[in-house]
């Protein structure tokens, strides 16, 4: 298992985005370039009492939460038979079916075996799974499709890193916005004062609109690295590009949800956990329009 840390709230940001993109937009072509395995055992920790776990105790109360499809999907697998907490590739397996075709890239092996799985107990019949560099592979890909509707995630351990000669996954990221492909972009920061930093980098890429929405931990602190490595994110964000302005604008009342049903939070460490949301639109073009 590739992902040690599913479940945190940084999770919970990134999913309940990418389900309401997907029930929007469905895209006849969906790829990952970082899947991680279909689903995990749940395991109680800190980050995750505070993430996924808080969230389904919580969303009930928030209109906009409680109708979101993530709520729905993580709730279902969550109370199945040994309890599981879906990846962001199975939320779309689970949402798209057979209507779709999918290229999902990981390069850990248990990862690949386990959404070929997936793949197979959906009843999926385009589905690939490549243990493979998911920057590269997506790359060549988005060279090789047909124009149809189609949507790339990229969810990079690392923004900058690179195989030799490759792509990091802010140079995808802005390849896929210029091919006017639907993006989501996920990103975090352990550090402090990094809001805004990434959808400055990658607008100085793309010349193509971007939204970004973020979330910051305002009681998280270094203390933190010590008690959960999954509570650690100080920021977290989700930029998203040639996608509906409904989209984006639905994406920002979960943000806005999610603020308020964390108003009470407490961190791991037994900090306020309380979370500020902001969203911003990009008109200007960039440096490579």
């Amino acid at each position: 298992m590739a992902n040690q840390h599913f479940g945190n709230i940084g999770d919970v940001w990134k999913h309940v985005v990418l389900a309401e993109v997907l029930e929007r937009e469905p895209p006849a072509w969906y790829a990952e370039t970082h899947a991680g395995s279909g689903a995990y055992a749940v395991v109680r920790s800190g980050g995750r009492e505070y993430g996924f776990l808080r969230f389904l105790e919580v969303a009930p109360r928030f209109p906009v939460l409680a109708r979101s499809r993530y709520r729905a999907i993580a709730a279902s697998y969550v109370e199945s038979d040994g309890g599981l907490y879906p990846g962001s590739a199975l939320l779309a397996m689970t949402m798209l079916g057979d209507a779709s075709s999918y290229l999902l890239c990981d390069q850990d092996p248990g990862s690949v075996a386990d959404l070929n799985g997936w793949s197979r107990e959906l009843g999926l019949h385009n589905c690939e799974v490549a243990e493979t560099d998911g920057m590269a592979a997506v790359a060549a890909r988005l060279d090789g499709e047909p124009r149809r509707p189609a949507l790339v995630h990229i969810d990079p351990f690392d923004r900058h890193a690179r195989a030799p000669g490759g792509y990091s996954a802010l140079d995808l990221a802005a390849r896929v916005a210029d091919s006017g492909t639907g993006l989501v972009y996920w990103y975090g920061y352990e550090e402090h004062g990094a809001q805004g930093r990434a959808h400055k980098q990658l607008g100085d890429l793309t010349g193509a609109p971007l939204w970004c929405g973020e979330v910051t931990v305002t009681g998280a602190n270094d203390s933190l690295g010590d008690l959960d490595h999954s509570a650690t994110l100080c920021t977290f964000g989700i930029i998203l590009a040639n996608l509906q302005e409904d989209t984006a604008r639905a994406c920002a009342a979960l943000g806005n949800a999610l603020s308020h049903a964390y108003a009470d939070a407490v961190l791991p460490d037994g900090a306020p956990g309380d979370l500020a949301f902001t969203s911003n639109t990009s008109v200007e073009h960039g440096q490579h329009p």
